[in-house]
């Protein structure tokens, strides 16, 4: 309950976008079967120095819930330029860069770069889409900070190889 007083407005916007969108994904793509109930959500601040990912799916450890599937990134960042870095790369499909590489990627239109400019939304099969952050740096303050709010819609499924710990992430039923 602690965390939903820290920011109500951001939770309600947050679960009552992600149930319009769970909606509109499921008629386009029923294959995916994405949860109206559960979603995964983080605010990201990167402070710079040089801090970036390495290629990643968004599942598989412990930290990422099992059923992650589609990541949808927003970056909140006012003042981006070139030298702040802190690009994405969404790579093509597959678990490693040799994989994603070798996955036709042209179909995808795959590899591309995107900037962090704030408003941009950047969306992704987070179970499929290998992708990378390039390095940050922050030159002139906290004005520099790469700002990105992250949600992850998730699955209906619940396999069997799931640990207690990868329960799906979700918001509590009485902030819906």
């Amino acid at each position: 309950r602690e965390r939903y007083l820290v920011c109500p407005r951001m939770w309600h916007y947050t679960v009552a976008l992600t149930q319009e969108l769970v909606r509109r994904v499921n008629l386009a793509f029923p294959e995916m079967g994405l949860s109206d109930k559960f979603i995964g959500n983080k605010l990201n601040m990167s402070v710079g120095n040089g801090a970036s990912f390495d290629a990643h799916l968004d599942v598989g450890v412990a930290e990422k819930p099992y059923n992650r599937k589609l990541s949808l990134l927003v970056y909140l960042n006012d003042s981006w330029r070139p030298p702040l870095g802190g690009e994405i790369t969404l790579l093509g499909e597959g678990e490693t860069e040799a994989e994603a590489a070798n996955a036709n990627p042209e179909r995808l239109k795959l590899p591309v770069t995107v900037t962090p400019i704030s408003g941009r939304l950047v969306a992704f099969w987070s179970d499929r889409i290998l992708h990378k952050v390039q390095a940050s740096e922050v030159l002139d303050g906290i004005d520099d900070y790469r700002v990105s709010y992250v949600i992850w819609l998730l699955g209906q499924e619940t396999p069997s190889s799931a640990k207690m710990e990868d329960k799906p992430e979700s918001a509590p039923s009485w902030a819906l």
